[in-house]
Order: C-alpha cells, then structure tokens, then sequence
C-alpha cells in the first residue's frame, strides 16, 4: 500500500508538470484511474478495459494506471483530488458526484428508470449530454456513464415487501439528499455512512440495514450478517467516469477523440459484464446459507408512497421533463 501511494505522489507531480507544458506535443503521458470496486468487480473490467483502449486509440501517446478498490480515495474525496490535479480520472457514483453537479442528483430519483435498457438510453441520449454539458460548466468532464446497478435492500431485522416493512427501519444510505428524502418519506431512519464501515455497523446493530446494488451488496459481503435479502429496486444508479475539464483541455483534440472513444467502448463492455452479472447476483443470494430472498415483483405501492419525493426537489423539473420526452 506504501508503494502504491508513493505511485500515486509521483503520478500527480507529473501530471501537474504535464499540464503545466501542454502534454499534446507527443510526449507520452501516464494517467491515474481510481475506483471503489475489487479487482474481480465491474468496475474494475470496465477500467482495464478503458487503459488498454486508450493506449491503443492514441497510439501509445496515453497509459493509465489503474487503482481499484479506492486505493487513492473514495466518494467526494476522489472528486476533490480530480479537481485538485492530484488524480487524473475517478470512476465515482452519482451521490458523490451530485455534491460537485447538484443537477446529476435527478438520475437518483426513485423508480425513475423501468429497467437498465431504459436507463441507458435516456443516458446516452439529450438528457445525458445536458448533464455533461452542466458538468462542463462547473470544471468537469464526464467521460462515460457506467452502470452501477438497481438497489436492493440486506435487514437483519426481517424483509421488506412492502412500504410499512421499512417504518422505524435503521437503514445506511449514502449522504444524498436524494436518498435521505426518499427513506425518510418512506418511514425509514435513513443514516448515512461511508460503505467501509457498514459491514461493521450491521454487525454491531448501529443500523438494521444497508441498501446498495447487487454486486456492492454481494462484494461487501453484507449477506453474512444480514439474514434477509429484498430486491426492491428502489433506485437505479450509474457510475460516472470523471476528469477534470482542464486537465482534458490540455491534450490534443485528437488525443481528446481517443479518450472519449475509450471511454464509451469501455462503458459499454463495464454495462455488458454488470448486466450479464444481474443473473449470477441472484443465485449468490439464493445459495447464501441463512440467507432469505424477497423478491418484489409488484413495486406500485413503493412508487406511489415515492411520489412526495418528486415534489420535494422541484429544481429537477426540467431535466425531468427531458427524461421523460426521450423515453
């Protein structure tokens, strides 16, 4: 771990050299990639995928180097060090990026998104280039829309099935206005900590529950200590690959081409393997010893008791109107 954060001091020096002499003339240039995910995640597939392609596209010009399992940092700290040139690239999620672009906070709306195939087109389509383009506004450059996945809900305290199961329910959320709005309207006592220190807190009984995408939940071997397992889908969420607008200014326009080509050719390899995961998630689950599965196939109620949540953040209106045009 040493080793590695002394990579990453030297990988930032560089950069802030780098940016500081232009970095387009054809000189090579090492770039940094931190994710929260392991090395056997999405995430991670994603990302490799994403340095071998860049190398490739700018004909060596670009190599990345890839840091999972937030081995630089995590959330709003990841972000903070993309805008700080201290880390080139984060691949972070919607709440942590909506600290930064209070706009991306819409995608995180419950139920907003029937299935992932909806969810990707919206994204790649006018409401994701208004978010890239308020993005841009504020200092930062999306360079892809990754899937991070449908949350499901992990309680020691019994399933939920319906709205009711989830009235007094301690339940971790991450900080989002978002999320907290919507477990507090559904009765919940929604509180927020880092993901790190979840497992230890279910453990312990600071919280009854977690929420968090399937993977994330399986990964951070939350079943061991929750004995039910509820496909709610509450709320989809993605995985933005962020870099700093300055930082993507400094290249070439045709190194620029090459980092956006990357990108997109590796989101859309990360979405396949995710989804292709959604299935085996499943199985895990069901073969976790101790473990019970709730699967809620009618989600009417949950959706109807979600409506006041809309109403709570009218600043969203016009990208919802958006959203919903290109359905």
């Amino acid at each position: 771990m040493l080793k590695k954060m002394m990579l990453v001091l030297l990988l930032a020096s560089v950069a802030v050299f780098a940016f500081a002499e232009g970095q387009t003339d054809g000189k090579a240039v090492n770039l940094s990639l931190n994710h929260v995910g392991a090395t056997d995640h999405p995430y991670h597939a994603g990302a490799e995928r994403f340095a071998e392609l860049l190398e490739e596209y700018s004909a060596g010009q670009i190599t990345v180097d890839v840091f999972p399992a937030s081995q630089i940092a995590s959330g709003s700290k990841a972000i903070e060090y993309v805008q700080a040139g201290t880390l080139d690239i984060a691949l972070e999620s919607t709440m942590a990026f909506s600290n930064f672009v209070p706009e991306v906070g819409v995608l995180d709306l419950p139920f907003m998104f029937s299935d992932k195939d909806e969810a990707f087109k919206i994204i790649d389509g006018a409401a994701g280039a208004k978010l890239n383009e308020i993005a841009e506004k504020k200092g930062f450059k999306i360079i892809g829309w990754w899937d991070n996945g449908f949350r499901s809900i992990t309680s020691t305290r019994g399933p939920v099935a319906k709205p009711a199961d989830l009235a007094g329910l301690k339940i971790r959320t991450p900080e989002s206005k978002v999320f907290l709005t919507t477990f507090q309207t559904l009765g919940a006592i929604p509180t927020p900590m880092a993901v790190s220190e979840v497992f230890s807190a279910l453990q312990l009984g600071t919280v009854d529950a977690a929420e968090n995408s399937d993977s994330n939940n399986i990964k951070n071997k939350f079943t061991e200590v929750c004995a039910y397992y509820s496909v709610t889908k509450h709320i989809y969420t993605f995985e933005p690959l962020i870099m700093s607008l300055d930082k993507f200014n400094s290249f070439s326009p045709e190194l620029q081409d090459a980092i956006l080509k990357a990108g997109k050719a590796a989101g859309d390899h990360q979405r396949l393997v995710s989804k292709d995961l959604d299935a085996t998630n499943m199985e895990t689950v069901k073969n976790s010893e101790g473990v019970t599965l709730n699967i809620v196939e009618d989600l009417s109620a949950f959706q109807a008791a979600c409506a006041p949540v809309y109403e709570a953040f009218p600043q969203y209106k016009e990208l919802l109107d958006l959203i919903n045009k290109n359905r």
